[in-house]
């Protein structure tokens, strides 16, 4: 977390009074924040192509400044607008409406005042952890149905379903509130020409492991994802880490400056990562690469396993007891080419570090 930059937001604090200072190195993580210096409000400019983070913190904390609030956000094209839509919907429904200006591009204007607890709110399933059971559904064959996510989400990573797994060949069920996905027979997912997951930046991991195997048997099995230039900062350079990880199976992917392509191949010729799946700490690697593991031929370590506890430090526990993913930890001295191979007609079993 030290490493992801953080100083866009802080600069903008800093310009308008906060108490905010760095403890390390500029522009990362720790902070010192002193209590009862507010933001004097007014005016603040706000660089939001790498984040919308950034716009949400600002956007939520703005109605304690001392002044109304005009956010601008600078730059060029603000990141992932469906978070930022999803972060004002959020701040009305307790009672702070956030005005989009008619006449600036990208400006918003957050008045003074106090949220209030509505009688009853709804919180909706993370959609973005929901890609990886919907994605083993698709990868696998199967059917699986994530309940409290469907067309009515507020989410980016709602349309996860819709805008990847449906291209792919996925049979895809979506109520207001619910979201159903059937794979095709397995091995036969379909490769995406192009697909802009700009909205659902985070879910490119997901979509990058079906890619993988999808378009095999002579056909064009090119999948390009385009949209995600800010995922290179964060947990690490995820797009970097997907490229060299997905080479591990005997995967082809090329970096684009806002995106990736991956080749496809089939499932039946990946290869077993002979060091294993190197996870760089990030808890998005870790969940998608296990998603992989479930069609592999071989067995597939899966190096850091606790990083997963940042979104869902159960998901190993969901793998194992939901879908029936054969599960086996691996001792830290042991060397990873003295790892036994699944048996003869047994399954894939991802291996745990």
């Amino acid at each position: 977390m030290k490493k992801r930059p953080i100083g866009p937001l802080v600069e903008a604090l800093q310009a308008n009074g906060a108490g905010v200072e760095y403890v390390e190195g500029k522009g990362s993580l720790p902070l010192r924040v002193k209590a009862g210096q507010r933001m004097k409000g007014g005016d603040i400019d706000l660089a939001a192509t790498v984040s919308s983070q950034y716009v949400s913190s600002l956007l939520m904390c703005a109605p304690y400044a001392d002044q109304d609030v005009t956010l601008r956000l600078v730059g060029g094209k603000p990141i992932s607008q469906l978070y930022i839509d999803m972060t004002t919907a959020m701040m009305a429904s307790f009672g702070i409406h956030v005005k989009k200006s008619t006449t600036e591009e990208h400006t918003y204007h957050i008045p003074r005042g106090r949220y209030s607890n509505p009688k009853e709110y709804v919180i909706e399933s993370d959609a973005s952890s929901a890609t990886y059971p919907l994605a083993i559904a698709a990868i696998t064959g199967t059917t699986c149905t994530v309940p409290n996510i469907g067309s009515g989400s507020l989410q980016g990573d709602a349309k996860f379903a819709v805008d990847v797994l449906r291209p792919m060949d996925c049979t895809v069920e979506q109520t207001e509130t619910s979201t159903t996905v059937t794979g095709p027979p397995k091995g036969s997912l379909k490769p995406i020409e192009e697909v802009d997951m700009e909205p659902m930046t985070d879910a490119f991991l997901t979509a990058s492991v079906l890619a993988a195997v999808a378009g095999h048997g002579g056909s064009p099995a090119t999948t390009r994802i385009v949209g995600i230039a800010n995922q290179r900062v964060k947990e690490c350079n995820r797009i970097k880490a997907m490229k060299d990880e997905l080479a591990k199976f005997g995967v082809t992917c090329r970096e684009l400056p806002d995106g990736i392509e991956v080749d496809g191949r089939s499932y039946k010729d990946l290869k077993k990562p002979a060091e294993g799946v190197h996870c760089h700490d990030d808890h998005r690697i870790a969940m998608s690469f296990s998603v992989l593991g479930t069609v592999a031929p071989c067995d597939t370590l899966v190096q850091e396993r606790e990083c997963v506890g940042k979104t869902w430090p159960g998901w190993w526990d969901t793998l194992r007891n939901t879908f029936g993913a054969e599960l086996d930890g691996v001792d830290l001295e042991a060397k990873i080419q003295d790892v036994p191979t699944a048996g003869q007609g047994s399954d894939r079993s991802i291996f745990i570090i």
